[in-house]
C-alpha cells in the first residue's frame, strides 16, 4: 500500500474546465473600401453642380433633354468607375443624383411628348 498525501486536491496550477463551452464567435466581415458620409455627400455635390452647368447650357426643352441624357451617360460611366475603382461614397453619391436626373429628363420628355399644358390650359 503506497502513501498519498494529498488525494482529495487538484494539482498545484490546475485550471477546471468551464461548465459549459463557450460558443464560437460569429465572424466579423468588413469591407475593404467602406462608404463614408462625407464621400456621399461630396457625391451628390458635385454631381449637383455638373446637372445644373449642364443645364444652363441647354437653350430649349429639346436640348435639354438630350444633353441630360449625354449627362446621364457621363456621370453614369463615372459612378461606375468610383464604385468599382475609386471612392464607394462617391460613387453612391453620383448614382443617386444620376438617377434623379434621369427620372426628371423622363418627366420632362413625357411633359412635353404628351403636351400635357394643354390639361392645365
Amino acid at each position: 500500500m503506497t502513501w498519498d498525501p494529498a488525494p482529495n486536491h487538484p494539482p498545484a496550477g490546475y485550471v477546471p474546465p468551464p461548465v459549459h463551452t463557450p460558443a464560437p464567435r460569429r465572424p466579423r466581415f468588413r469591407e475593404n473600401g467602406a462608404v463614408r458620409w462625407w464621400g456621399v455627400l461630396v457625391g451628390v455635390c458635385v454631381s449637383l453642380v455638373f446637372y445644373v452647368l449642364v443645364g444652363l447650357v441647354s437653350w430649349s426643352t429639346t436640348s435639354l433633354v438630350s444633353l441630360f441624357l449625354v449627362a446621364i451617360l457621363l456621370a453614369g460611366a463615372a459612378g461606375a468607375v468610383l464604385l468599382t475603382r475609386g471612392d464607394r461614397g462617391m460613387g453612391v453619391g453620383v448614382a443617386a443624383v444620376t438617377g434623379a436626373a434621369l427620372s426628371v429628363t423622363m418627366l420632362v420628355l413625357s411633359w412635353e411628348t404628351f403636351n400635357v399644358n394643354q390639361l392645365f390650359g
